[in-house]
């Protein structure tokens, strides 16, 4: 008898400009997962690639070497580790900023 897993889902709290070719995001932080996915595209409905796996106890992250002038799109969401597999909650709502 299998159980699944799905984790709770988080939210982007924020995008921000930093520095000259950087993107700060921001989520807000769910209790009992194992890391978060961030994915990333130039369009909003296709094309993401993950771009980072962040730890469990973070709850930003900075995109760097952008492009000025082009508009970025970004989604993120959680995993879980059980027994050596890993589970994941749905995405959050696809966030832009342009750069």
């Amino acid at each position: 008898k299998t159980v699944v897993v799905k984790p709770k889902a988080t939210t982007i709290k924020s995008l921000r400009k930093s520095g000259k070719k950087a993107v700060k995001i921001t989520y807000k932080k769910v209790s009992g997962v194992s890391g978060y996915q961030i994915y990333m595209s130039t369009k909003s409905k296709s094309g993401f690639k993950k771009i980072a796996t962040i730890s469990a106890q973070k709850t930003s992250y900075t995109k760097t070497k952008l492009k000025k002038g082009k508009k970025y799109y970004f989604k993120i969401r959680t995993a879980k580790k059980v027994s050596g597999r890993y589970y994941y909650s749905s995405y959050t709502a696809v966030k832009s900023i342009k750069r």
